[in-house]
């Protein structure tokens, strides 16, 4: 089922999304599993692949396209000037969704995380899809964050049409997840990025962290 990346890939991966199904993809901290954010079974499929808790939101994978994530959420000054001073990399930023879109992405929530990934492959997924990918790590709910396809492929790839294998990922930490849904901004998963240099771009004197996976 895996496949090396290349233009036949890209348009086995366009096909399977549109129909409905999941792919493994290649990100810059961990092997994930995504589908299109638009299809609401689509992404209840994710939930059961990872035997993940329908209650634990999804985040958004975006392209190059500013405009497409406004149309999926609500950026505040804060949240932008993160983005903009981060470029894209090994982060999620959540904020409040967008009124008037929903997907069991989020939860039942109304919020929304968003990842914008270093990775050609997948800017070009999500900019060829003309939609946001809904992911997730490619594991089992509780079980270790891929950083190989292969380790991918054994925890979810029953449940996917196709693995696209890039290697190994080049930060193999999960993303350091920063909400800026509320009054104050806070960490909720510190991971590849640490806390100062989140706290530094906000312009704060110290963040409050919910978690730490950073070893």
């Amino acid at each position: 089922m895996s496949a090396l990346p290349g233009p036949g890939v890209m348009d086995r991966a366009i096909e399977a999304l549109r129909a409905g199904q999941r792919v493994i993809i290649p990100t810059d901290t961990v092997y994930g599993i995504a589908a299109d954010a638009r299809n609401a079974a689509a992404v209840g499929a994710i939930y059961a692949a990872k035997q993940r808790d329908p209650s634990v939101p999804l985040q958004l994978l975006f392209g190059r396209d500013p405009a497409l994530v406004d149309r999926y959420a609500v950026l505040t000054d804060e949240a932008r000037g993160l983005m903009e001073a981060l470029g894209p990399g090994p982060w999620t930023v959540i904020v409040p969704v967008r009124e008037g879109w929903d997907s069991p992405a989020l939860a039942g929530g109304r919020t929304v995380g968003i990842r914008i990934v270093p990775v050609e492959l997948v800017l070009d997924l999500v900019d060829l899809l003309g939609a946001p990918l809904a992911a997730s790590s490619a594991n089992i709910s509780d079980g270790p964050s891929p950083v190989t396809c292969a380790e991918a492929e054994r925890q979810v790839g029953l449940h996917c049409a196709l693995a696209i294998d890039t290697g190994p990922t080049a930060e193999g930490l999960d993303s350091t997840v920063i909400d800026l849904s509320g009054l104050e901004p806070r960490i909720l998963r510190e991971g590849a990025i640490d806390r100062e240099i989140i706290a530094r771009i906000l312009g704060v004197p110290q963040i409050p962290v919910l978690r730490s996976i950073r070893p």
